[in-house]
């Protein structure tokens, strides 16, 4: 677990290694040779194994296993008779010599193995603190700079580099680099390929010229957030295999901060959102309300105006019947106004009850014929309707609108139908006219507030008709669309439908 070094420099560390091996058992026998008349043996042979136990502890396994075989020899040579010589004497030393390479390369396994798994654990001890740091940072991150920062200190600590490609939304990728490498094409479309696999790539080739290697997705719970890529230009790529658990959960730590940042920024959209129409909405509320008062004056000036016309000259009474009709048309405008800002509150409320739908179509035929008249509708009501739960007055407005919308962007004599059907569980109302048809890029945005089908059409009005009209809808929890037919257009909304309440019969 602990970090390997570059190619280029291990054979040298290990050459050393062997050399301090040797160094040490030629050590121990200059010490022992002028003990050799005060000590046994057996007490020379403890000299050999305690340095075949240190070179274990501080050099390693290889080391430890020459120290083992050298100091056999070296204790055979110098010290066992005849001296001087790998000959010997008595026999019983070679069981010496047998149980000295035995525990000496006992001593040396298993005390470099002890070693190898304390370095281990304190190498397990560096990445778990890197991630400690690693997650507190990024939990407490308000930007990508700070996320990017903070994945790239961690890696700097497991001894790697890395960049971090973040989602862009379109699935492309944005790099946020970490150091002074810059990704190439090859290396992007590597971390692509895992970001839309959604699979770890490693392609340890790569670092034969320096680039990044292994390419982690950013996996969170709800999608992948990018991809994290590792450069091992400085490190051997077993380091990487070695360290892919601490890579992995740095990436998941990442994705988590990630994640967080793209809500935290959606929430805020939101709120930007939210603000930005009850600002909207106080402000059509306010001047609305400051305008009716002074416009209800002008409209009664007005008729009073038109009523006196037979007394005025022919051009001023031309004058009177123009500033009533535009009195009128304004005072419609701050009343759909006043209504969009109503409707766009928190509480709408609804005075709903059951009751036909005939009469509702009834009372809206004979106001817009009013107000259009010569213009036909053809009524289509099915058969068998029942009661439907809703506020009369608000469905006439909608209808209202609509069949007026129809009247405005259709030529004259145009066939205009109004038809109503149930389906067991909604209610569905549709107007259709012949003729004028909708953008088919902005089907959907036609409800929004202010929008019209021609920015500068001749017709007038200012885009609230539909939108009044989806507000009442959606209010009574229905649903409401517009689309093209090949003769003209239609708008269609539904209104949930239940089951009315039973009518009971009364007794004679």
């Amino acid at each position: 677990m602990g970090t390997e070094l570059p190619s280029n420099s291990t054979p040298k560390r290990r050459t050393a290694r062997l050399g301090i091996a040797v160094i040490a058992c030629g050590l121990t026998t200059a010490i022992a040779m002028p003990l050799h008349q005060v000590l046994d043996l057996a007490n020379i042979v403890m000299l050999f194994l305690l340095t075949v136990f240190l070179v274990a502890v501080f050099l390693g396994r290889g080391p430890a296993l020459l120290a083992s075989f050298l100091a056999v020899a070296l204790f055979d040579f110098f010290f066992v008779p005849p001296q001087l010589s790998f000959d010997v004497a008595d026999a019983q030393y070679l069981v010496t010599f047998g149980v000295m390479l035995a525990v000496g390369l006992a001593t040396a396994h298993l005390t470099s193995r002890i070693a190898e798994q304390a370095e281990q654990a304190r190498a397990a001890e560096r990445e778990t603190r890197q991630l400690y740091e690693a997650a507190r940072e990024m939990a407490g991150a308000h930007t990508l700079d700070q996320v990017t920062s903070a994945v790239c200190t961690c890696l700097d600590g497991l001894g790697m580099g890395g960049h971090l490609l973040v989602s862009g939304g379109t699935g492309l990728l944005a790099e946020q680099p970490g150091g002074p490498h810059r990704l190439g094409e090859m290396e992007r479309s590597f971390a692509e390929s895992a970001f839309e696999r959604n699979e770890i790539i490693e392609a340890y080739d790569l670092a034969r010229v320096g680039l990044a290697t292994d390419y982690f997705p950013l996996r969170a719970p709800s999608s992948i957030q990018g991809v994290l890529a590792i450069t091992s230009s400085t490190i051997y790529t077993e380091a990487i295999r070695e360290r892919r658990q601490a890579i992995e959960a740095l990436a998941s730590l990442a994705a988590l901060a990630l994640e967080r940042l793209s809500f935290a920024e959606a929430a805020k959209r939101g709120e930007l959102v939210i603000a930005e129409e009850r600002l909207r909405t106080s402000v059509l509320s306010s001047l609305s309300h400051d305008l009716r008062t002074p416009l209800t004056t002008l409209v009664g000036l007005a008729d009073s105006l038109a009523l006196q016309r037979h007394k005025l000259p022919a051009e001023l009474a031309e004058m009177a019947n123009v500033i009533r009709i535009q009195a009128e048309a304004m005072h419609r405008l701050l009343s759909d106004l006043l209504d969009m800002a109503r409707l766009q509150g928190t509480d709408t409320a609804l005075r709903r009850e059951w009751q036909p739908f005939e009469e509702v179509v009834g009372s809206s035929l004979r106001l817009v014929e009013s107000a259009w008249p010569g213009r036909q509708v053809t009524v289509d009501l099915g058969k068998d309707l029942p009661l439907v739960f809703f506020d009369a007055v608000l469905v006439e407005r909608v209808i209202c609108n609509l069949l007026e919308n129809a009247f405005k962007y259709s030529p004259a004599g145009a066939r205009i139908d109004l038809t109503a059907r149930h389906d067991g569980e909604q209610f569905q109302v549709t107007v259709c006219n012949e003729g004028g048809k909708f953008p088919n890029d902005r089907l959907s945005a036609m409800f929004d507030l202010f929008v019209r089908g021609n920015e500068e059409s001749s017709v007038p009005g200012v885009g609230l008709g539909l939108a009044i009209c989806k507000a009442i809808v959606v209010a009574h929890g229905g649903s409401i669309r517009a689309e093209n037919t090949p003769s003209g257009a239609c708008v269609r909304f539904a209104l949930p439908s239940g089951p009315p309440p039973a009518i009971e019969e009364e007794t004679p």
